[in-house]
């Protein structure tokens, strides 16, 4: 395999010494930082049912370099507690450690501990000159215990997937038993959104959740890598490999993202828990479905190869952000209507759909309840008829949904 990616865009250094097992085909990547408790984590992935080939498991332990010393000071009890579990638990799990201490403090953040562990997985899989499977985690998830088991199973079956999106569900408990109110509402507010996206026939509809997505390393490596970012670097990573057709989901298994309050990054689960709590953020409110109408006209023009009969809304959003001209630009330049709509998707990523959303919910659909527009969704696709869903009944009908999409024809 090529060494071209680890001479321009890979992170600059090599971590583990230990040579990586024959026929290894599955490296799942973990970031820590801030940790207080890595033991559920490691003991759901020990729990993990015996896979066909060796698995290795990369923490990348990491802090940036103006971090307090308590928050260094968690970084080293990481270690210690890693290296004691894995002495005392028999595995066939491998287990590596990489100390990413004191990060330049400009890009120190979970894309680049991401980088620097998913670069070292693709080095050692080209080691043996393997294409396997480069599966990213959290440090405070769990998994169901056929997690690795069906990641692998998956990726052999279809030799042909360049990436996949896991299913996910949070724990919608606390430890009290009392029902999070909040987790059942941002979970489903996350589904929403991605079934509407299906509804207006958006081909790139996919769950970008960093804890629960996977990728072949070759198709890592020919798109450049994990990104930087401090925060959203899942969605921007994953839409640069949904594009190129073949994503997957995996429905037979399911990670379990923690749904706990956190202040490590600017936006996401553990931020939107924060925000409900000091009541910066209604979680009762999303996107208004009417804007998932325009879109779908929109798309459907799209689809009839034409641009003659935008909604006015869109066109504003194209002029506005100097959109028009490039979409003008692809349909002269496209030899058939299949080149068109190829060109189109690729240009239209899930980056400009979201300022799409955005556009249309700051100046036309402003925000509405969630659980009146997730059941007008429900219902406008046959799933619901005079129904009206809880919160709770709705997050069940949406992870139906979403266990149902494959992503592929069987």
């Amino acid at each position: 395999m090529s060494d071209l990616y680890f001479q321009r865009y890979a992170y600059h250094k090599r971590f583990v010494v230990q040579p990586i097992k024959e026929e290894t085909f599955i490296c799942v990547v973990i970031p820590v930082y801030k940790e207080n408790d890595l033991l559920p984590t490691l003991g759901a992935l020990i729990e993990c049912e015996k896979t066909q080939f060796p698995v290795e498991i990369i923490f990348v332990i990491n802090h940036p370099e103006n971090s307090k010393p308590q928050e260094k000071e968690k970084s080293l009890r990481s270690v210690v507690q890693i290296e004691e579990f894995v002495k005392n638990h028999n595995s066939e799990l491998t287990f590596h450690i990489i100390k990413a201490y004191d990060l330049p403090s400009k890009k120190a953040g979970v894309g680049l501990a991401r980088k620097i562990g998913m670069d070292e997985a693709a080095f050692r899989l080209n080691s043996i000159n393997q294409d396997g499977v480069i599966l990213c985690f959290d440090a405070d998830s769990q998994c169901t215990p056929n997690y690795l088991r069906e990641v692998e199973k998956h990726f052999l079956e279809y030799s042909n997937c360049n990436g996949a999106s896991i299913h996910y569900e949070h724990p919608l408990y606390l430890e009290n038993g009392k029902l999070n109110d909040a987790i059942v509402l941002y979970e489903l507010h996350l589904r929403y959104y991605i079934q509407a996206l299906k509804y207006t026939g958006y081909p790139f509809a996919f769950h970008t959740i960093g804890s629960s997505m996977a990728v072949r390393s070759t198709v890592y490596q020919k798109q450049g890598g994990m990104n930087q970012r401090k925060a959203g670097e899942d969605f921007y990573f994953l839409h640069k490999i949904i594009p190129l057709g073949d994503f997957h989901n995996i429905s037979t298994t399911k990670v379990i993202p923690s749904a706990r309050i956190s202040d490590r990054v600017p936006f996401g689960t553990g931020r939107a828990m924060k925000e409900h709590q000091d009541q910066t953020k209604d979680l009762e409110l999303s996107y208004d479905f009417g804007s998932f109408s325009v879109i779908k006209s929109f798309l459907e023009e799209i689809e009839r190869e034409t641009t003659e009969n935008l909604p006015n809304t869109v066109i504003k959003f194209l002029r506005e952000n100097n959109f028009l001209s490039e979409l003008e630009k692809i349909q002269s330049q496209s030899k058939n209507a299949n080149h068109f709509k190829e060109r189109f998707f690729e240009w239209f990523n899930g980056f400009k759909m979201l300022k799409l959303v955005h556009f249309l919910r700051d100046n036309y659909f402003p925000e509405k309840p969630l659980i009146l527009d997730a059941n007008q969704l429900l219902k406008e696709i046959g799933i619901i008829h005079q129904t009206e869903l809880s919160a709770l009944e709705l997050l069940e009908r949406y992870r139906n949904l979403d266990k149902e999409c494959t992503g592929f024809k069987q």
